[in-house]
């Protein structure tokens, strides 16, 4: 019969602290979460919402595109993140991730 084994150490530890990103109101939490939802309501913004995904980090996402009223188009991606709240007790909210710069320049090999 094989032993029973039991696991000491947990495999991820959640954030310790907030993240230190844009927290988007909770009000729009509850769209962000639902699958059925591909449309972020606002007053300022058209937001598109792309379908929910699971990160390399393992946090649920979503890519917002955002057309502001000068028919600007911006692309953001934003993830449910878990942390540590200075109560010290388990929290979670949507952040707007860092934007990663794209460049209009190609490497040629």
């Amino acid at each position: 019969m094989p032993r029973e084994v039991t696991a000491s150490v947990p495999l991820v530890y959640p954030s310790q602290g907030k993240p230190n990103k844009q927290e988007i109101p909770s009000q729009y939490w509850s769209v962000l979460s639902d699958p059925q939802k591909s449309h972020l309501p606002h007053d300022k913004y058209q937001i598109q919402m792309a379908s929910l995904y699971i990160s390399a980090l393992g946090l649920v996402c979503r890519e917002l595109i955002i057309v502001d009223k000068e028919n600007k188009l911006e692309k953001r991606i934003t993830c449910e993140n878990d942390f540590i709240d200075e109560n010290k007790q388990q929290n979670k909210a949507w952040f707007l991730e860092k934007q990663i710069i794209e460049s209009s320049s190609y490497v040629e090999l």
